[in-house]
C-alpha cells in the first residue's frame, strides 16, 4: 500500500486510493475462470445498461449486430502484496455490483504475493508454462518487464488482442486512449493489455515537493522559505546553531538518506533530465542519454553539497543506516527540521503528532532550485502513465469477454463510479450542501478516511478503470486539501497540479533486454556511490568516484542501451498528449 501511494495524491483520500490501486496493479483485477454458460440474454443486459447515463455506458452504444451475449458468472483476478482486501462478511460493494450487472456471481480472486518482484516472477512462471495457468482476466503491474512478458505472450497467441473490443466499447476506449500509444506492442501493433488504473493531470495533485521544512523553526530563526539550495543550507545551519534541542534531545537539521537515499539529488540536474541517476532523456542529437553519465559535473555538484552537509553535522552520521521507523520516531518527536518524502507518510503525520504538544509545529512543502542550472523553480511536468494493466487470455468464449468489458463499461459510468468509489448512498456517503459527495458521519467515524478500513467494505477496490470526470464532478474537497499545511505548500509550489505533459519520448520508453541486463544491481551500486561520496575526505575523491561511476556504466554496455533506447523511442507516439 505504501509503495503505491508514492505515485500521487488524487482528489481526496478516496480518490487517492485509486492511484494507490493502480500503481500496484493489484487493488483491482480480473481473471475470468468462471462458468461459460450464457445465462443473461441480450435484453436483460440492455435493461441493466439503461440504468446508466447513455453517454457513460458503451453497452448502449455498441451496434446490436455486434452484441456477443453474456455469461452469468464472471471471475476476475488481482495481485496483492501488502494492503487490505475486502472482508466477505462486510463487503457491500461486490454484491451490489453483481446485482446491477445482472450477474449470478462475480468473483474477485486475490493472489497475494510478498512483493512486486514476486508478481513479475509469477507472470514469468505462467509464461514459461505456455500460459496454461494464466488467469482468464487479470490485472498486472505496468512496469517494463511486465509489458515485455505480456507482449511476448500476445505474440505467441496466448493473450487476446483487445483492439476489437475497444472498438465495441468506445467509452472504455475513450477512458484509456491517451495511454494506448504506450500500451501498443511495437512489434505487431496489437494491444495485449490496456491500462487499469492510471494517472490524470486534472485529478493528480503534486504529492512530493522537493523538500518539507519546519515553518515554525524558520519563524524562530527569522528566515523565510528557502528557494535555492544555498538558502536551504543557510536554514539548516540556523536550525543547528539556534535550536539546540527538543525535550532534551538533539535536533536533526535535515533527515537525509536512510532508506530514501536518492533524496534531493535531482535538484542539481536540468528539469526533464533530473533524477541523479538512471533518468533518460533525448539529447541535442536526438539520441538517448542518461543524466548521470552525460552530466557528471551535475552529479559531482550534488554529491559535494551533501558531503558539506554531512561534514558540518547537518545530516546525521548514521544517515545511511537509518530505517524509516527511526526517522519516523524523530519526526513525530519534533526533532527534524527538514526532510524529503511524501506528505501522507511523513510530513502530515509528523505535524499531527507534534501538534499534540506544540500547537505551532508544522511541516510545509517548498520547491528549491540550483542557481547554477536554473533561474528559478519550475512546476513539475506530468508523465502520463499506467499503474496497472488488464490482460485477457486468448481463446475465451466471446460471451465471457463481452461480460468482462460490460463490467468495465459499467464501472466507468457515473453510477458505477459512485458505487465502487463511495459505496451506498445513505450508508457510506451523502451529498453536502453543494451537492458533492462526502462520507456519512457514521462511515467517517468508522474508518477515519483510512483506505484499508474502507477496503474492508469493498470501497475503492472494484473501481477498475477510473472515470475522472465523474470523480471531479461529484467529489468534495478532501480533508487533506483543506489542511493549512497543504494550502501553504501548494502556494509555495505555485499550483496544486502540473501544467503540462512531459513530451520527451525517452521518458516513455520501457527498458529493453539490453538495459534490463545492464541495470541489474544498479540501485545498490548507486547507493554505494552516494555513501562513499558523501563521506569522502576531499573534493578530488568525489570527482574520482563519479568519473569511475561513469566508466563503469559505459563498460556495462551504456552505448548499446543508447542504441536500443534511441530505436525504441521511434515507436513512441506522443500525439495522444496534444
Amino acid at each position: 500500500m505504501r509503495i503505491q501511494r508514492k505515485v500521487g495524491i488524487l482528489l481526496s483520500v478516496a480518490t487517492l486510493s485509486l492511484g494507490v490501486a493502480g500503481c500496484s496493479g493489484g487493488d483491482n483485477g480480473n481473471n475470468a475462470g468462471g462458468n461459460n454458460t450464457a445465462a443473461n440474454d441480450t435484453a436483460t443486459t440492455n435493461n441493466t445498461a439503461t440504468t446508466n447515463d447513455t453517454t457513460n455506458n458503451a453497452a448502449t452504444n455498441a451496434p446490436a449486430e455486434e452484441e456477443a451475449g453474456t455469461v452469468s458468472d464472471l471471475k476476475i483476478t488481482a495481485f496483492n502484496w501488502g494492503w487490505d482486501n475486502p472482508d466477505p462478511a462486510k463487503d457491500i460493494v461486490l454484491p451490489e455490483l453483481t446485482k446491477r450487472l445482472g450477474l449470478n456471481s462475480l468473483t474477485y480472486d486475490v493472489i497475494k504475493t510478498g512483493s512486486y518482484d514476486d508478481v513479475v516472477q509469477k507472470l514469468q512462471l505462467w509464461a514459461s508454462t505456455g500460459g496454461s495457468d494464466w488467469p482468464d482476466f487479470v490485472a498486472t503491474g505496468a512496469d517494463g518487464k511486465t509489458k515485455l512478458i505480456l507482449n511476448n505472450m500476445g505474440e505467441s497467441g496466448k493473450l487476446e488482442d483487445l483492439t476489437p473490443w475497444l472498438e465495441k466499447y468506445p467509452n472504455v476506449k475513450k477512458a484509456v486512449e491517451k495511454l494506448l500509444p504506450f500500451s501498443t506492442n511495437p512489434h505487431d501493433g496489437k494491444l495485449y493489455s490496456i491500462p487499469q488504473n492510471f494517472s490524470n493531470m486534472q485529478a493528480y495533485a503534486i504529492d512530493q515537493p522537493t523538500i518539507w521544512i519546519r515553518k515554525d523553526w524558520l519563524d524562530k530563526v527569522n528566515l523565510g522559505y528557502p528557494k535555492t539550495v544555498d538558502e536551504f543550507y543557510n536554514a539548516l545551519k540556523a536550525f543547528k546553531d539556534q535550536i539546540k534541542d527538543v525535550n532534551g534531545q538533539p535536533v536533526v537539521p535535515y533527515s537525509a538518506f536512510g532508506e530514501n537515499f536518492r533524496n534531493m539529488i535531482n535538484l542539481f540536474f536540468p528539469p526533464g533530465q533530473n533524477g541523479g541517476t538512471g533518468v533518460w532523456y533525448t539529447d541535442a542529437d536526438g539520441k538517448a542519454a542518461r543524466s548521470d553519465v552525460t552530466q557528471p559535473e551535475n552529479l559531482i555538484r550534488a554529491l559535494t553539497f551533501y558531503n558539506k552537509l554531512y561534514n558540518e553535522g547537518l545530516i546525521e552520521k548514521e544517515s545511511f543506516s537509518l530505517k524509516q521507523g527511526q526517522i519516523d520516531e524523530k519526526g513525530n518527536q519534533g526533532r527534524i527540521g527538514a526532510l524529503h518524502g511524501a506528505y501522507w507518510e511523513m510530513a502530515n503525520p509528523y505535524t499531527d503528532n507534534m501538534k499534540k504538544t506544540d500547537p505551532n509545529a508544522q511541516f510545509v512543502g517548498i520547491q528549491l532550485y540550483d542557481p547554477a542550472i536554473a533561474q528559478g523553480p519550475s512546476l513539475p511536468q506530468f508523465r502520463l502513465e499506467a499503474w496497472s494493466l488488464w490482460a485477457v487470455k486468448a481463446g475465451l468464449p466471446k460471451e465471457e469477454v463481452n461480460t468482462f468489458f460490460k463490467t468495465l463499461d459499467y464501472v466507468l459510468s457515473e453510477e458505477g463510479t459512485i458505487l465502487t468509489k463511495y459505496g451506498i448512498e445513505g450508508q457510506q456517503w451523502e451529498r453536502n450542501a453543494d451537492g458533492k459527495i462526502v462520507d456519512t458521519k457514521a462511515f467517517f467515524d468508522e474508518t477515519q478516511g483510512d483506505w484499508n478500513k474502507r477496503a474492508h467494505l469493498g470501497i475503492d477496490v472494484y473501481s477498475f478503470i477510473p472515470n475522472y470526470e465523474a470523480l471531479i464532478k461529484n467529489q468534495a474537497p478532501s480533508g487533506y486539501e483543506m489542511r493549512e499545511d497543504m494550502i501553504e505548500t501548494w502556494k509555495n509550489l505555485g499550483s496544486k497540479f502540473p501544467t503540462e505533459y512531459i513530451s520527451d519520448p525517452q521518458r516513455y520508453v520501457d527498458p529493453g533486454d539490453v538495459e534490463n541486463k545492464m541495470t541489474v544491481g544498479q540501485s545498490e551500486r548507486y547507493k554505494q556511490l552516494v555513501a562513499k561520496a558523501v563521506t569522502a575526505k576531499t573534493p578530488e575523491e568525489i570527482t574520482k568516484l563519479v568519473e569511475d561511476w561513469g566508466k563503469s556504466i559505459r563498460a556495462l554496455g551504456y552505448d548499446k542501451v543508447v542504441e536500443e533506447r534511441t530505436e525504441a523511442a521511434k515507436s513512441v507516439n506522443l500525439d495522444s498528449l496534444k
